[in-house]
């Protein structure tokens, strides 16, 4: 934890802004802590169909942590967290990382601002489409600061933040709050939530931007077959959606917790049911079913009581040193893969002065992947 609070406080000597009111721009180039809009919507459901009669207004805050060298525009990444909130290894692993390679990090808190510390044993207390919301009003953000490329910005989450990052990448989901064409350039899902039990939004959503999702072997919580079945299937559709599986690896595989057992913790492993959204108003649950038998459900109310059934609690959370310094590998490599996605500039060239440095994000990336490889002590 010190290390994570050290980088902390160092970035807010050299860059954090006193923040008046939430803030709808970054044009003055700001960093450091930032409060922003967002919404907590009561379900997907509503979320897609931009209902607001249920949905209400919410001030959050984040972290934007920015490299210490800037070459011209940077990529982005915004990291939304997991059921446990946001932890120290989002900082000592990810922004450390990201930042030392070019990269800026924004990680936005979906939970202190709402009240909520962690929904590892409740996962009721707000639908994960919080945490979408706060990461769309975020890239909106960062597309309008100085020192990034609007076109290179990706979201990052693991387990519920992971289902946050899946879900981004639909297009449905993402015109709930982006009216333009601002998109995320691709979408990093670490042993994502929610592939037993699949919100499903392909269905009239336009091709989606690059997926690459990190799972565990061994992780009894998340398992990595059904994310398997869950991407190729998607993939036959049209995504595209790439994934590496690192033996032995459980839940949190990238955080320092040694090896924890939560019997209390929830998990939709045993799951195997399905519902396609439409954001139609009044347009009901969706078409859904069980994948697996095909059984048609049939409304709210049985869906709810399919849910509930199959969701059941107990699963190990544990570090696993290679796992995570490969991951990191991987998530590097898989920026700097990803082109920059064609859409509409949000500021004016004005607005956008690039700053100098003596390493362009490339080259700074080439450095750190040979760091972690072992090529420099």
């Amino acid at each position: 934890m010190k290390s994570a609070w050290h980088l902390l406080v160092c970035m807010a000597v050299v860059h954090s802004t006193l923040i008046a009111a939430p803030l709808d721009t970054l044009a003055g180039g700001q960093t450091g802590k930032i409060e922003y809009q967002s919404i907590t919507p009561p379900d997907r459901w509503q979320f897609v169909r931009k209902n607001l009669d249920n949905t209400k207004t919410v001030t959050v805050y984040g972290d934007l942590l920015m490299p210490s060298r800037v070459g011209g525009k940077l990529p982005a990444v915004v990291i939304s967290h997991d059921s446990g909130g946001v932890t120290p290894k989002l900082y000592d692993v990810w922004a450390k990382s990201l930042n030392a390679a070019g990269v800026a990090v924004f990680i936005p808190d979906s939970f202190k601002p709402r009240g909520i510390d962690s929904t590892t044993n409740h996962q009721g207390q707000v639908d994960v489409s919080a945490n979408v919301a706060d990461a769309l009003n975020a890239l909106k953000l960062l597309a309008t600061h100085p020192q990034t490329d609007a076109n290179r910005i990706f979201h990052m989450g693991g387990s519920r933040g992971g289902t946050a990052a899946f879900e981004t990448q639909w297009g449905m989901v993402r015109k709930s709050v982006i009216t333009g064409d601002l998109r995320f350039a691709g979408h990093v899902a670490l042993y994502q939530g929610n592939c037993n039990t699949r919100f499903r939004f392909d269905r009239g959503s336009s091709k989606p931007a690059p997926m690459l999702a990190l799972l565990g072997a061994a992780d009894d919580g998340t398992p990595a077959d059904a994310c398997v079945a869950y991407y190729t299937e998607l993939n036959r559709g049209g995504a595209n959606i790439r994934w590496q599986i690192y033996p032995d690896a459980h839940h949190n595989f990238d955080g320092s917790t040694q090896r924890t057992y939560f019997p209390q913790g929830v998990t939709a492993k045993n799951c195997s049911i399905e519902v396609f959204l439409t954001d139609v108003k009044g347009g009901g649950l969706g078409e859904a079913r069980n994948y697996k038998t095909g059984q048609p459900i049939q409304g709210f109310g049985e869906w709810n009581r399919e849910f509930a059934a199959c969701n059941t609690r107990g699963f190990t959370v544990a570090e696993n040193r290679a796992a995570r310094e490969q991951a990191v590998k991987d998530v590097l490599a898989f920026i700097q893969s990803v082109p920059p996605v064609a859409q509409t500039p949000v500021a004016s060239p004005q607005v956008r002065q690039a700053v100098q440095s003596d390493l362009t994000h490339e080259q700074r990336t080439d450095e750190i992947l040979r760091e972690l490889a072992g090529g420099k002590q």
